[in-house]
């Protein structure tokens, strides 16, 4: 049996009589790429683009499927596919082998840390330039992601992030439950003497603003300079193995920020018993309060549901038998709605749905007045977002930090790709405010080729391309619908077809602090 995936629409064409020999074929044609997908153990190309060798992996289909069937499991793979989680998701010519390829990632993860430490940690608080970051009075999702915004804005501009809890409205000490981020402290004059960021800043080269203290509010955190970008001399080490620049950039902050005091780790180990004995789970994230008054959409516990049979369908037969009880399927659930919770009651004979009810009632209320603000109500927040990182499949929501926050901690416990253990409802992994795929004027990127293109001109002036190539990006050609970059593979600067690539990331040159390369890291807890 063979499948044809076409770019684009990704329609589905199934030819269950297929005698098409058993191999796998790249091609591409037009405006669309088109690939051959054998249902046996068949690798596919280096070159193929949107997909990766996991895909053999998502999908299962045997010989007694009926068409219905086999569709309804298509459907999962397709949505892979098709929607891109990350940036710009590429499948990267991986030639090291497993433990290889950690220890690359390890290392850059180390350097990342060491420089987050030297920045943040001072031995002179007082002689250092600062950004005052306010921590805002949002949700745990909404601050987590400004913690870390704030720590790539003082990363990109050589400054140490003070923050200012004040306005922090859960009833916790953030240092109870992780390590410190400063050792510098907020005090009035620090306020007093900052000067204060705006809109009218935006254009701003900020490396060049004197001010010894900036005030970053919430909202004007991801400036044009930094959306999406990522540290120049980290990518080309990045590349050869990371499927998602964008993604591991932000674990690496994600990383930096959580890391889980005695305490956090002590409950996160007792909440793991509750599914460590399922070998496959999937978790389902449904935020119905004050999202739905404004920022999303709103989706029924049916809704998420029909894509966790989906996922299940997906399974070997024998993998499904291990992860249940039964033959019933294992689902954690974590909701801030107890009506969801009373609604899931009707499909226990169908799956295995483990719930905290009492983070459930907790997190349900007004969202300005409600104990979910409580130390307990942050407690049981944590644990749910942690086991919802560690099931095997989430479902979620990405129009909610915590959806997008669950795809973060995935990424911190696992090397690999995982764009495929993760499934949004309504919108794709994205930073808050920024533009995914606009180059601005001055900005760098790195576009990834998705199909074969011919230079059409002289050699010197336009390049050929092939898909799976990486370019540099530098700056827009002198023709409409043209680039001109570098492409590596070459060692040659030329123009090249806009409708050729697409962007993977952007990047920028922080600095390399190379005086925190040595910065003793003395914390155990950080690589667990």
């Amino acid at each position: 049996r063979y499948i044809r995936f076409v770019g684009g629409s990704f329609k589905v064409e199934i030819d269950l009589d297929s005698d098409i020999p058993e191999r796998c074929v790249w091609d591409t044609s037009g405006d669309t790429v088109c690939y051959w997908v054998a249902i046996s153990n068949c690798h596919h190309p280096t070159s193929a683009v949107n997909h990766n060798d996991d895909v053999k992996n998502q999908i299962h289909v045997s010989s007694t499927d009926s068409r219905q069937t086999i569709t309804s499991k298509l459907s999962l793979l397709v949505h892979h596919l098709n929607i891109d989680y990350g940036l710009g998701k590429i499948r990267p010519k991986r030639v090291l082998d497993d433990d290889q390829y950690k220890m690359q990632a390890f290392n850059v993860s180390l350097l990342t840390q060491r420089r987050l430490l030297g920045l943040q940690f001072p031995s002179n608080c007082s002689s250092r330039k600062l950004l005052l970051c306010t921590v805002p009075p949002h949700g745990l999702g909404s601050v987590m992601h400004h913690l870390a915004y704030c720590l790539i804005f003082g990363y990109a501009l050589n400054r140490t992030v003070v923050f200012d809890w004040s306005e922090f409205r859960y009833e916790i000490q953030w240092d109870d439950y992780y390590y410190p981020l400063t050792n510098c402290t907020v005090t009035s004059d620090i306020k007093d003497q900052a000067a204060h960021y705006d809109h009218t800043w935006l254009a701003k080269d900020l490396t060049k603003v004197d001010h010894n203290i900036i005030a970053i509010p919430f909202g004007y955190i991801v400036h044009r300079q930094y959306d999406y970008m990522v540290p120049a001399d980290l990518v080309d080490a990045m590349l050869p193995w990371c499927d998602d620049p964008v993604l591991w950039w932000h674990s690496l902050i994600m990383r930096y920020v959580l890391l889980p005091q005695l305490r956090t780790r002590s409950l996160i180990w007792k909440a793991r018993k509750r599914i460590k004995h399922l070998t496959t789970i999937a978790g389902i994230h449904i935020r119905h309060t004050d999202k739905l008054f404004k920022e999303a959409k709103h989706y029924s516990l049916q809704d998420y549901l029909k894509i966790a049979d989906i996922y299940f369908q997906s399974l070997p037969n024998d993998d499904t038998s291990n992860s249940t009880h039964n033959n019933i399927k294992a689902i954690y659930l974590a909701t801030d709605n107890t009506t969801v919770v009373q609604q899931s009651q009707s499909y226990k004979d169908q799956y295995n749905i483990i719930n905290d009810l009492d983070a459930t009632t907790l997190a349900e209320g007004s969202y300005y007045k409600s104990p979910r603000y409580s130390s307990r109500g942050f407690e049981t927040a944590l644990i749910d977002i942690y086991l919802l990182a560690i099931t095997n499949y989430t479902i979620v929501t990405m129009s909610s930090n915590v959806g997008r926050w669950a795809y973060e901690l995935k990424k911190i416990y696992q090397w690999g790709d995982i764009s495929h253990t993760i499934y949004s409802l309504d919108e794709a992994y994205h930073l808050y405010a920024c533009d995914r795929y606009q180059i601005h004027d001055g900005q760098r990127a790195i576009h990834i080729t998705v199909k074969e293109c011919k230079a059409k001109d002289d050699e010197n002036r336009e390049i050929s391309l092939k898909p799976g190539d990486l370019i540099y990006y530098e700056r827009l050609g002198l023709k409409p619908n043209q680039y001109y970059g570098y492409l590596k593979t070459l060692q040659r600067r030329a123009i090249y077809p806009a409708d050729c690539v697409r962007i993977v990331t952007k990047i920028y040159d922080y600095p390399t602090y190379e005086e925190f390369t040595d910065v003793k890291i003395d914390r155990l807890a950080l690589y667990k």
